[in-house]
C-alpha cells in the first residue's frame, strides 16, 4: 500500500511540474473551442475541471449524434465504465473500476448507485428503463458514501433529464434500422403561466431478436419498451423552485437469448436419440456468433416502473435549501425456460414487486469567496421488496435425471423405497420460494471545504449511515425426492446389504427367516452380532460416496438440507450501521490546471439471498435445528445474507484546461473487504463475501480540438486487480482458493477514442461525421468458468453521419458495432448439467437511419 501511495504522488508531482508550464497550459479565453461543462452530481454545481473527483460527462449533443438508447450504449464512450446484460430484462450490472454486483438477487443492491433526477433507484431494473429526454449522464469512480449516503461503494451514476422550459419549443424523432428496428422520441415544453411551465416527453422503441430459437423458429433478445414522463416547473418567486415529475416505464420482451459454450455428456444425453437419450434438440456449440440458441418456449419479460417525485429548491441569503421527496413502484415478472434445449425439463417463474419512499433534505452555504464552504445532508428510505419464485418440473424432467444419474432414480422410486410410477417429479411440481423483505435506511451527511486561499482547498466530508433489513421467508416444495433423506436411505440400504452379505457367507439366505433361525439355534448370538456388524457398516460409510450410491443423487435434489424458513424474529433481521469519510486537497496550479489528493471510504449494507438458495449457517444449524456431530458436519451449510461491503480508494488527480481542449488524470490505489459476489453455479446462486479485493491503476481522459471543426475524445484505463483474499470461492473446480489472483471480468486495458468533425455546406446546412472505437483487453469472463472456454476481448467501432438544416430538421445514419466484433458479455455453467456451459453474446452490428425535428 505504501508504495504504490509513494507511487502515485512521485506521478501526481511530475504532473503538477508539468501543468505548471504556461506554454503547455496556456488558455487564450478568445480561442477556446471547447465547451465548459457542469457537474452536479456533487450536489454543488462545479465545472469538470473544479470538481475534486473522477468523474466522466456525456453530454445530449453526444447522446444525440451517435443515437444512444439506453445505458448500455455508453460502454463504448466511457472508460472505467461497463454494463453487462444477462439472462432477463431486468437483469444488469453496472460496473465501475471492475467492481459492480446487484444482479440476480433481489436481496442486494447494486454496488454502483444509480440516481435519475436525483432520485435513488435501488434495483437496476428501476434503472435501465427508456428516457426519452437526456441532458447529461455523469458517471463517478470510486465510493461516494459522504456525498449520497446510500449503497454507492464503487461508483454512481448521475441521470439528468431536461426540465420545463419558459419558451415553448421540443423536438420529435423517429429511427428505423436492421432487426426492424423502430425508435420514437418526442417531448415538448413552455410555459403555463408567468410562474409555471411543463414539459412532457415520450418514446416507444421496438427491434426484433439478435437470437434465433431454432427449435421454435423465433427470435430472442427483442426489444419493447415505452416510456411517458411529465414534469412540471413552479416558481412562486425569484428564490423558489419546485419541480413535480412523475413517470412511467414498460417493458414486454422476450429475453433473454444464450449460446453453448460447450455441451458436455449431460446436454449430449438431451440431443441423443432414444433410448440412448431424450432425442431433443439442443443448441450447437461450434459457433457462438451465430446466437442461436434452443429453448422449448420463449423467455418472457414484462416489467412496469412508475413513480412521482418533487424537489423543492429555496436559494436564500445565507444557503440554499433541497428538500427530493419521491415514491416509486417497479414490477417484474418474468418466465424463463433454463434448461435452453427442446425438453420439458424445468421452468423458472418469478415476481418482484419493489415499492420505495425516499426523502433528502439538504442545506447549503452560498455565495463567493466564503472562507469555508459547507453542506449538511439527511437522508431516508423505507423500501418493500416481495418476490416469489418457482422452478417447476416438465414432462421430461425424471427422465433426464434418472438418465444422467445412470438409472439411479429408478433403483430408488422403484427397487429401494417400492413407490409407483410417476412418484418423483411429476410435471408442475417442484418448490416456490416467496420471500418479503422490509428495508429501513437512515444516513447523515457533512461537508466542509476549507478555502486556505484563493487556490489552495482543504474538504473533509463525514457520513453516518444506518440499514436494517428484516425478511421472512415462506419456501415450500410438493416434489417427494426433493424431501429424502439420502443419508438415512443409504444408511438402510448399506445395512441389508451389510446384513444378507453375512449370512450369505454362512450359507444362509438373509431373507428367509427360518434359515436365520436355524442358525440362530447351532450359533446363539449370530443374530445379534450379524446385525450390530452391519449397523456399525452402515453408520461407517453412509457419508461415502464411493460406497453409498445414493449420495450422488443429492446434486438432483435442488432445495438445500436442511432448510426452514426465516422471520424478522428468527434470523430474519439485518442491522448495521457505518461511519464513513472522506478527506481531499485540492489546488490550483495555475487559472488552467487544478490537482488534487483524496482519501474516501464507502460502505455498502449488508443484503440477504432472497432465494431458496439460501442455506442455514453453522451457527443457525445448531442454535434453531439442533444439529450437532455427525448431522451438523452432513447439513449442506452456507449463508443466507453477506455482510457489508467496506471500501476505501486512495486518489491523485489532475484536470487541466488547454489551449484547444482539456485533459483529466486520476491514479487510484481501491480496496474492497468483503465484496458481495453472486455467481451462478450450475443449479444456484452462491451469495458470498470475497475477503478482500483491490484494483490500482490510473485513468486519462479528455478531449482536444485539431481545428475548429474537428474534436478528438480519449479514454485510457490500466486497471491492477487482484483477490486479496477469497477462500472458498466457487470457481471452475467446485470451490477453490481465488486469493492472490485476478478477478475475472475485469481487464486490464480499457481504451475508448473518438473523432467528431464538423462542417457547413450551402444554403444553411450543416453536417457532422463522428466515429468512437472502445478496446477492452483480453480477460477471463468468469471466475467459475476456465479461461480456456471463456475469454473476453473487446474491440467496438460505432459511427454516424448526419446533416441539419437551419429550420431544425436533422437526418443522420448510424451503425453500431461497425466490424461486427463478437464476445461474450457474461458466461455461466449450463443449468443442471454438469459438465456443459453456456454464455452471453453482445449485440451485432446494428445501423439504421434517424430523422430528428427540433421546434
Amino acid at each position: 500500500m505504501r508504495s504504490m501511495k509513494k507511487a502515485l504522488l512521485s506521478s501526481a508531482a511530475i504532473m503538477l511540474v508539468a501543468g505548471s508550464n504556461p506554454a503547455v497550459f496556456a488558455q487564450d479565453q478568445e480561442q477556446e473551442v471547447v465547451d465548459v461543462i457542469t457537474v452536479t452530481a456533487t450536489k454543488r454545481p462545479q465545472t469538470l475541471q473544479e470538481v475534486p473527483v473522477a468523474v466522466s460527462v456525456v453530454g445530449a449533443e453526444e447522446i444525440e449524434k451517435m443515437s444512444v438508447n439506453d445505458l448500455i450504449d455508453l460502454q463504448s464512450m466511457v472508460p472505467s465504465f461497463r454494463m453487462s446484460q444477462l439472462q432477463k430484462s431486468s437483469q444488469v450490472n453496472f460496473i465501475v473500476r471492475g467492481f459492480g454486483n446487484g444482479a440476480n438477487n433481489p436481496g442486494i443492491e447494486s454496488a454502483v448507485g444509480v440516481f435519475i433526477d436525483g432520485v435513488y433507484r435501488s434495483r437496476s431494473a428501476a434503472a435501465i428503463l427508456d428516457l426519452p429526454v437526456l441532458e447529461r449522464v455523469e458517471i463517478l469512480r470510486g465510493p461516494q458514501s459522504t456525498l449520497f449516503g446510500k449503497n454507492v461503494s464503487a461508483g454512481a451514476i448521475s441521470i439528468v433529464t431536461k426540465g420545463p422550459e419558459d419558451e415553448f419549443g421540443g423536438s420529435v424523432e423517429a429511427s428505423y434500422g436492421n432487426f426492424n428496428a423502430l425508435n420514437i422520441k418526442g417531448t415538448v415544453t413552455g410555459p403555463l403561466s408567468d410562474t409555471m411551465a411543463y414539459r412532457v416527453s415520450a418514446s416507444m422503441g421496438k427491434r426484433d431478436g439478435f437470437y434465433t430459437n431454432t427449435f421454435l423458429d423465433t427470435d430472442v433478445n427483442e426489444r419493447d419498451r415505452f416510456s411517458l414522463r411529465g414534469q412540471l416547473k413552479f416558481e412562486p418567486t425569484d428564490s423558489t423552485t419546485f419541480r413535480l415529475i412523475a413517470d412511467y416505464n414498460k417493458i414486454d420482451e422476450e429475453c433473454c437469448g444464450t449460446i453453448q459454450l460447450f455441451n458436455g455428456p449431460a446436454t449430449q444425453f438431451i440431443g441423443a436419440p432414444a433410448p440412448f437419450g431424450l432425442g431433443s434438440a439442443i443448441a450447437r456449440d461450434d459457433d457462438p456468433a451465430a446466437r442461436e440458441t434452443v429453448m422449448s418456449q420463449q423467455p418472457t419479460n414484462e416489467l412496469i416502473g412508475k413513480g412521482i417525485s418533487l424537489q423543492a429548491d429555496v436559494n436564500m441569503d445565507w444557503a440554499s435549501f433541497t428538500s427530493i421527496t419521491s415514491y416509486r413502484t417497479q414490477t417484474d415478472d418474468n418466465n424463463s425456460e433454463v434448461d435452453f434445449s427442446a425438453a420439458d425439463i424445468a421452468i423458472v417463474p418469478t415476481e418482484n414487486t419493489y415499492k420505495t419512499f425516499s426523502q433528502e433534505f439538504r442545506l447549503a452555504s452560498t455565495g463567493a469567496g466564503n472562507t469555508v464552504d459547507w453542506m449538511v445532508n439527511a437522508y431516508f428510505s423505507d423500501e418493500s421488496v416481495d418476490t416469489e419464485r418457482g422452478v417447476l418440473f416438465g414432462a421430461d424432467t425424471y427422465n433426464y435425471l434418472n438418465g444422467v444419474s445412470g438409472g439411479g432414480l429408478d433403483l430408488l422410486q422403484y427397487t429401494i423405497l417400492g413407490l409407483p410410477q410417476g412418484t418423483f417429479h411429476q410435471p408442475g411440481s417442484g418448490l416456490n420460494d416467496a420471500w418479503v423483505m422490509d428495508n429501513t435506511t437512515y444516513s447523515l451527511n457533512a461537508q466542509l471545504d476549507f478555502n486556505v486561499t484563493d487556490r489552495l482547498t482543504l474538504s473533509a466530508g463525514v457520513a453516518y449511515m444506518n440499514d436494517k433489513k428484516e425478511a421472512t421467508s415462506n419456501v415450500t416444495t410438493n416434489e417427494v425426492f426433493g424431501n429424502l433423506n439420502l443419508y438415512d436411505i443409504g444408511n438402510q440400504v448399506l445395512f441389508q446389504t451389510a446384513f444378507a452379505t453375512t449370512y450369505a457367507g454362512f450359507g444362509v439366505d438373509a431373507t428367509d427367516p427360518a434359515q436365520i433361525a436355524g442358525l440362530e439355534a447351532v450359533a446363539p448370538g449370530t443374530l445379534a452380532a450379524v446385525t450390530a456388524g452391519s449397523q456399525a457398516f452402515a453408520d461407517a460409510n453412509e457419508a461415502d460416496p464411493a460406497v453409498n450410491p445414493l449420495l450422488g443423487l443429492q446434486a438432483l435434489q435442488f432445495l438445500p438440507n436442511p432448510f426452514y424458513n426465516i422471520s424478522p424474529s428468527d434470523y430474519g433481521t439485518l442491522k448495521g450501521d457505518k461511519w464513513v469519510y472522506s478527506l481531499k486537497m485540492a489546488y490550483d496550479v495555475s487559472d488552467n490546471v487544478n490537482a488534487y489528493v483524496s482519501y474516501s471510504t464507502g460502505w455498502k449494507a449488508g443484503g440477504f439471498n432472497l432465494s431458496s438458495d439460501s442455506s442455514p449457517t453453522r451457527e443457525e444449524a445448531t442454535t434453531r435445528l439442533g444439529l450437532s456431530g455427525t448431522s451438523l458436519e452432513r447439513a449442506k451449510l452456507g449463508t443466507r445474507y453477506a455482510d457489508p461491503e467496506d471500501v476505501s480508494v486512495f486518489e491523485i488527480g489532475v484536470k487541466a484546461s488547454l489551449d484547444r481542449g482539456n485533459i483529466y488524470m486520476a491514479l487510484f490505489d481501491q480496496k474492497i473487504e468483503n465484496f458481495q459476489s453472486n455467481l451462478f453455479i450450475g443449479n444456484a446462486f452462491a451469495l458470498t463475501n470475497a475477503g478482500a479485493q483491490s484494483s490500482k491503476g490510473f485513468e486519462i481522459e479528455g478531449n482536444y480540438s485539431v481545428t475548429d471543426n474537428l474534436l478528438l475524445g480519449y479514454g485510457l484505463t490500466y486497471i491492477d486487480a487482484v483477490y486479496d483474499e477469497f477462500v472458498g470461492a466457487p470457481c471452475d473446480t467446485g470451490v477453490c482458493d481465488l486469493s492472490g489472483t485476478r478477478p475475472a471480468g475485469i481487464a486490464e486495458w480499457n481504451i475508448t477514442s473518438s473523432a467528431t468533425y464538423n462542417f457547413e455546406l450551402r444554403n444553411g446546412l450543416s453536417g457532422f461525421v463522428r466515429a468512437e472505437y472502445n478496446y477492452e483487453s483480453d480477460v477471463q469472463v468468469v471466475d467459475n468458468i476456465a479461461s480456456t472456454l471463456a475469454t473476453r476481448e473487446v474491440s467496438l467501432v460505432n459511427m454516424s453521419a448526419g446533416i441539419e438544416t437551419e429550420n431544425g430538421f436533422q437526418i443522420s445514419a448510424w451503425v453500431r458495432n461497425l466490424t461486427g466484433d463478437d464476445f461474450f458479455v457474461s458466461a455461466f455453467p449450463t443449468t443442471i448439467q454438469t459438465g456443459s456451459f453456456s454464455a452471453y453474446m453482445n449485440a451485432p452490428r446494428t445501423y439504421g437511419l434517424t430523422v430528428r425535428k427540433n421546434f
